[in-house]
């Protein structure tokens, strides 16, 4: 059976960052599991109501479960690598491990964060560079497609708008705009709210400007706008349904 593997950092990554994608190909029959390698428990934003900081790994475990099963993921590995701690990881160990799980679900293809981390984020970072290091220790013929997720101008320009529909501050997250994408998806406005749903799965996680986005339809539209940077970079033509070229 076809099947996908993304390698991310954090819950909520897989919504935000790569949702339309996994949606996609989920939707058209491949099979995506997911690695994720905190519990994302340094996040704290005062949220859900009545929450204390000290549940928040297990709230933010229970936020991904949510979100995985709107996004129909097949399986869900969720380690407890120190959130905010990159620096402190043993990234020898965690490359070995996304082997591993590369090993057990043998993968047409693989997305994570490349070396930007989208807006610098340091487990983003490492989550990535343990990826790459990862494929690039299987032989060269049996690699499967790798992905990065990227910012390009388009999503820039979003991520600075949408929080403005409720505060004229600048945005506190800037992406870092790569200087080329290989691969773009643009969801439909359908695909949008399934997107959207599996993102509101994370509430611990959900800036105002996401709630009010709802409102929006306009500016909501920019968060069906996804790029990816393929490794090695080269042209990419997505199948007659939208799927990665390794899904044809």
């Amino acid at each position: 059976m076809p099947t996908l593997l993304a390698v991310l950092a954090h819950p909520d990554d897989e919504s935000m960052g790569t949702g339309g994608l996994i949606m996609r190909h989920t939707r058209n029959d491949v099979t995506v599991h997911l690695v994720c390698a905190t519990h994302g428990e340094q996040g704290w934003g005062g949220k859900p109501p009545g929450a204390r900081r000290e549940d928040l790994a297990d709230i933010r475990a229970a936020e991904l479960e949510a979100a995985a099963s709107a996004l129909a993921l097949a399986g869900v590995e969720l380690w407890d690598y120190p959130d905010g701690g990159a620096d402190t990881w043993d990234q020898a160990e965690i490359t070995q491990r996304v082997a591993q799980e590369i090993a057990r679900v043998r993968p047409s293809a693989i997305v994570t964060w490349g070396p930007d981390g989208g807006y610098g984020h340091p487990d983003h970072i490492a989550v990535g560079a343990c990826t790459d290091a990862a494929v690039a220790g299987i032989p060269e013929g049996d690699r499967p497609g790798l992905y990065h997720i990227a910012v390009d101008q388009q999503l820039a320009d979003f991520y600075t708008k949408a929080p403005r529909l409720i505060s004229a501050v600048e945005p506190s997250i800037k992406g870092v705009v790569a200087d080329h994408v290989d691969v773009v998806f643009d969801l439909s406005p359908d695909e949008v709210q399934m997107k959207l749903r599996a993102v509101y799965c994370h509430v611990s996680q959900l800036a105002d400007w996401m709630v009010e986005l709802r409102e929006h339809p306009d500016v909501l539209a920019g968060w069906g706008h996804e790029p990816y940077i393929v490794v090695p970079s080269r042209q990419v033509t997505l199948t007659g349904s939208g799927l990665l070229g390794e899904f044809a």
